[in-house]
């Protein structure tokens, strides 16, 4: 009888798969979470990290403003005003300046009149609670030369708020600048108390304010450059998930969780799976001391309590991703390395394998080219069914403090929700989107697993 190609196979296993709901389902909601994986720079701007201080701590989603209780909080507003976000007042032209920096601008500034660069935007809402500009600039300008440079702030009523201004003689190399809210030196020159909040002052009004940048110099023409000048309003409205205890985005972390929720789930899935493999075809062919030995250990593993061991193996092994890989993958061989082992004793009495045998193939041999194949339909299976089990292993080890603190993880997420008072303030928009993300994500390869295991397994071909 002539043996169906690769490709047939390959279509009817395809259509068979597809005939099943529970398989297309599957197959769909893993899609999404391999796009939203994939694309994550392109979903969020933020680095779910690195990225801080965006918003006030436990801020709301933005899109909480449909709604009158929240309609007038104030909305995070975050804008890099770069070689094209600046107006000016007369006829020169901003140029791209990479010297100084990523995206950086420069502009001369000639002695016969003051140079203004302007930025306007609309706040119309209530006083935030903080806000922040922050860049670097570079002066280059003849030793003799006196330089005047300023940054403030015009509230829609025409009122001037001078939030920075210093004088340099000759040039100056590359500086950093922060203006802060907060700092006790901006109060006073404003003109402030100690007390005063300098958001609830500046932001009293609703409606247009400018971002002036005022540049002037006596002498020969100076030339300024700056990087693109990060305006930061922190307000209680944020994003779509709103954000954490230290004004991090929660979304942003949410998306880049998917990913390091895949790698986890399908590299410890990976490794158990390639361990379990060769420890089930090696007790089932070899048979004897090899198969006490082996099983008797599975045993053991399988009457371990793998919680608690797995914390305290973390706890001293480090907080590290691929820590976490490694442990999970050593607790997880033990149901593969069985049912690999069951099928295993029935293919060794086969025919094709007594007749390889028989030829003088060697033990090895004949476990890799013989066996090995017959069984991976039953490996892929497995190995799908294992990922959701690492997920949530890896996530209840984050959420017990037990995970990687640099890496972005649903747990992570979980663990921080817990204990800076999400729970007990009631914010659903910080601990619901990351458990259903892992309870969903769960469930798609628990769908795809149970569909492969009743199309690949050969108890269920019988019994259908």
């Amino acid at each position: 009888m002539k043996k169906r190609g690769f490709w047939p196979n390959l279509l009817k296993f395809s259509q068979e798969f597809i005939s099943k709901p529970q398989g297309r389902v599957g197959l769909f909601m893993l899609a999404i979470f391999l796009f939203v994986a994939l694309a994550a720079p392109i979903i969020t701007k933020y680095d779910p990290i690195d990225d801080l201080y965006l918003a006030e701590s436990m801020a709301k989603p933005a899109w909480v403003r449909v709604f009158p209780d929240n309609r007038n909080l104030p909305v995070t507003v975050h804008a890099k005003l770069g070689l094209h976000s600046w107006k000016t007042n007369s006829q020169f032209n901003l140029k791209s300046d990479e010297e100084i920096g990523e995206n950086g601008f420069s502009f001369e500034v000639s002695p016969e009149k003051q140079t203004e660069l302007l930025y306007q935007f609309r706040f119309e809402s209530d006083p935030p609670g903080t806000f922040n500009f922050e860049t670097q600039y570079l002066v280059k300008a003849p030793e003799d030369n006196t330089t005047t440079l300023a940054l403030l702030m015009i509230s829609p009523n025409g009122k001037e708020w001078p939030l920075w201004k210093k004088t340099i003689y000759g040039s100056e190399d590359e500086t950093e600048l922060l203006i802060d809210s907060r700092q006790m030196n901006l109060k006073f020159q404003l003109g402030l108390t100690m007390f005063d909040e300098v958001s609830q002052k500046v932001f009293q009004e609703k409606g247009n304010y400018k971002i002036v940048l005022r540049a002037s110099t006596d002498g020969e023409p100076a030339m300024i450059s700056f990087i693109p000048v990060a305006v930061n309003i922190q307000g209680k409205l944020h994003g779509v998930l709103g954000a954490d205890h230290m004004g991090g985005d929660l979304w942003s972390q949410l998306v880049y969780g998917t990913r390091i929720s895949l790698l986890i789930g399908i590299v410890a899935a990976l490794i158990s799976v390639f361990i379990g493999t060769a420890i089930g075809i090696a007790s089932g062919y070899i048979g004897g001391f090899v198969d006490e030995f082996f099983m008797r250990l599975a045993d053991v593993m399988l009457s371990i309590p793998s919680m608690p061991v797995l914390i305290i193996l973390s706890a001293l092994m480090g907080k590290s991703i691929w820590n976490v890989v490694i442990l999970i993958s050593l607790f997880s061989w033990t149901s593969t390395a069985r049912i690999v082992r069951s099928q295993t004793l029935t293919l060794k009495e086969r025919s094709f394998v007594e007749a390889a045998r028989a030829s003088g193939a060697s033990k090895s041999y004949t476990m890799v080219v013989h066996i090995l194949p017959n069984v991976i339909p039953l490996v892929f299976a497995s190995l799908v069914l294992l990922i959701p089990g690492a997920i949530l292993l890896e996530a209840t080890l984050s959420f017990l403090g037990l995970g990687d603190p640099t890496t972005p993880t649903w747990g992570r997420m979980l663990h921080n929700a817990r204990s800076f008072g999400a729970f007990t303030s009631g914010s659903w928009n910080w601990i619901l989107p990351p458990g259903l993300a892992i309870t969903f994500l769960s469930l798609s390869f628990v769908f795809i697993g149970n569909t492969l295991d009743d199309i690949l397994n050969p108890r269920n071909r019988e019994r259908s």
